[in-house]
């Protein structure tokens, strides 16, 4: 492993700590997702299940696990209270900065940590389309969007090197492209058995050609952060170079310095090549520095000011807030309120979809779908999905049942469950209901009047015998 990174030795001000801690296993970084929980809570609820938190000083609402503890076993996982990211890779959305209402783009989104974390920032707000060309990445990225439960989010596949001027302008643009991942060696040693100079030579062309058009669809005074998990010039500064020399004064690279995070600026000199001057605002993490994964991650802005109307033709969505409303409204008691920033959207036959209102989505090209998957409507009673059972459930005011640590065990390996019936004591009639544990949703289950039995309906997919509570 030392012989592989022996090229950048002169650009490392460390060389034994590096070397050092690329050895050394990452640490396990988590964060809490503010649709559901706030830090604070959830620090404390880990507590109480025995877990102590390390917070991450330099991004409030993260925390480091202990070693010990797998992050994707516990309950709090399973319902969207958190989500697994490593460290590092936390820093481009904060430097990208979404904000409620803006209009936002993911270029290269999969496996969706990044657009996750982007989402849950805009508060389920504004307009973020999650892009990557390869379909089976997507899908489990959408696993991951429906967890942490967003209705902001689109999603597409296609190549994001060749998007089409329909896309419309936007206000910010993640642009975490593929790279030879040098820099996640301490999670997967194997990774550097197939890199190389050549490979990055190779994958650069890739990486220009998806900051190029990132550049191209990004708005005049608006911002785009380049990222990548790699530590090859030939991927980092080089590309951001072929950039900068092409757009002239219509780039600037910002600081990307963030109090708490150590961080090295981004090179201007590489094997006898003087690169960009404003190249020294970029920054290069690497791993000794802060106990993390390597990164680089250059912060670019769009010259000009706002325009007022940028002349793209947005998708109408046909809007169906009922019977869906009346239906959930009804079952569980949410008051209206809760819809007040969604629209409830026909996308196809087997149900209807939550999305942030007022969404700019392109005409073309075809997208996948938006927002978050909310009834299937195939059947003869509704069923809310889970995603939206756990991202609404804590608004039920009836048909809504708390549940005991073994109760909460047995609904996730979808057994049978028999409550007291003062578990029940909201339970209307037989039907769905909102299944809580310590005040929150698992998903749905069914009661049964006559027999004040409850049957599980936590999915297939995420059930895990070994789960813990």
């Amino acid at each position: 492993m030392t012989d592989y990174f022996e090229r950048y030795r002169d650009v490392i001000e460390d060389w034994d700590d590096f070397v050092a801690a690329v050895k050394r296993p990452l640490p396990t970084t988590i964060w809490a997702n503010p649709l559901k929980i706030t830090a604070d809570n959830l620090q404390t609820l880990m507590a109480e299940g025995g877990v102590a938190l390390k917070p991450v000083n330099w991004y409030p609402g993260a925390f480091r696990l202990p070693d010990e503890i797998m992050p994707g076993l516990r309950w709090e996982y399973l319902a969207g209270l958190y989500q697994v990211q490593e460290e590092v890779a936390l820093l481009p959305a904060l430097l990208l900065d979404p904000q409620p209402g803006e209009r936002v783009l993911d270029l290269c989104a999969a496996p969706g940590n990044k657009t996750a974390q982007m989402g849950a920032m805009m508060q389920n707000r504004g307009t973020l389309i999650a892009n990557d060309r390869s379909s089976g990445r997507m899908r489990a990225a959408r696993h991951a969007l429906n967890r942490i439960g967003l209705a902001n989010v689109t999603t597409m596949t296609r190549d994001g090197g060749n998007l089409p001027a329909e896309m419309g302008l936007f206000d910010k643009i993640m642009v975490d492209v593929p790279c030879s991942c040098e820099g996640t060696c301490r999670k997967d040693p194997s990774i550097l058995e197939r890199s190389s100079v050549g490979a990055s030579h190779k994958i650069a062309r890739i990486q220009t050609a998806l900051l190029r058009k990132a550049v191209q669809l990004c708005r005049p005074g608006g911002r785009i952060v380049y990222a990548t998990c790699t530590f090859a010039p030939e991927e980092n500064e080089l590309v951001i170079n072929t950039i900068l020399r092409e757009s002239g004064d219509m780039l600037r690279v910002c600081p990307s310095s963030v109090p708490g995070l150590v961080a090295s600026p981004g090179l201007t000199e590489w094997q006898g090549q003087t690169l960009h001057p404003d190249l020294c605002h970029a920054s290069r993490i690497w791993p000794q520095q802060n106990d993390t994964g390597g990164f680089f991650v250059a912060v670019l802005e769009k010259a000009g000011e706002p325009l007022s109307v940028n002349g793209a033709q947005y998708l109408k969505m046909a809007v169906e807030m009922e019977p869906w409303l009346g239906t959930v409204t009804e079952r569980f008691g949410f008051d209206e309120t809760v819809f007040a920033s969604l629209d409830i959207v026909r996308w196809s036959k087997r149900g209807v979809y939550l999305v942030s209102q007022n969404q700019q989505l392109p005409t073309r090209p075809r997208l996948d779908s938006p927002g978050l998957f909310f009834i299937r409507a195939g059947s003869r009673y509704p069923k809310m999905t889970t995603a939206a059972t756990m991202l609404l459930g804590q608004q039920a005011a009836r048909n809504r049942v708390e549940l005991t640590t073994e109760q909460a065990k047995a609904y996730l390996q979808r057994q049978i469950i028999n409550p007291s019936k003062a578990q029940t004591a909201t339970c209307t009639d037989t039907g769905y209901v909102v299944i809580c544990y310590r005040g929150y949703p698992l998903g749905l289950g069914v009661f049964h009047a006559k027999s004040n039995q409850v049957e599980s309906h936590f999915p297939k997919a995420w059930s895990r015998a070994d789960v813990q509570l």
